[in-house]
């Protein structure tokens, strides 16, 4: 069964009313997603470096550990796409397991590589 995870900064800063929204998307949408690997987006932001931080569960439906390292990640607008940059985290996620979490992309990380994963915003931000 899958199962929702905080890292332990996100458990420890994470705004009640982030945290409740992100429990009711987990009930809402992940049994849809299967056994498979998903990044569900959530929100977006842009930093005072005018980076954009976009929110995402990571959907990680296999049983084997998901390792976030060196990889290449698309952000896109209503099928466009808008950035693509290259990510670390500093834990993997457990197999069967959907944790929250903030890519920043900006100047530093961005490629012109092909994606491993990809970001889908349905709305567009100008609407």
């Amino acid at each position: 069964m899958q199962k929702l995870y905080f890292e332990s900064a996100w458990d420890k800063t994470i705004a009640p009313k982030d945290r409740k929204k992100i429990e009711s998307i987990f009930a809402e949408q992940t049994f849809h997603l299967g056994d498979d690997i998903h990044f569900l987006f959530l929100w977006e932001a842009t930093n005072h470096k005018s980076e954009r931080l976009i929110t995402v569960l990571i959907h990680n439906g296999k049983e084997a550990p998901l390792p976030i390292q060196d990889t290449i990640i698309t952000y896109l607008e209503s099928d466009e796409k808008i950035v693509t940059g290259i990510f670390n985290m500093p834990c993997d996620i457990a197999g069967k397991t959907t944790m929250p979490w903030t890519f920043i992309f900006s100047l530093a990380n961005q490629t012109f590589k092909p994606a491993q994963y990809k970001i889908q915003n349905r709305i567009s931000v100008s609407e």
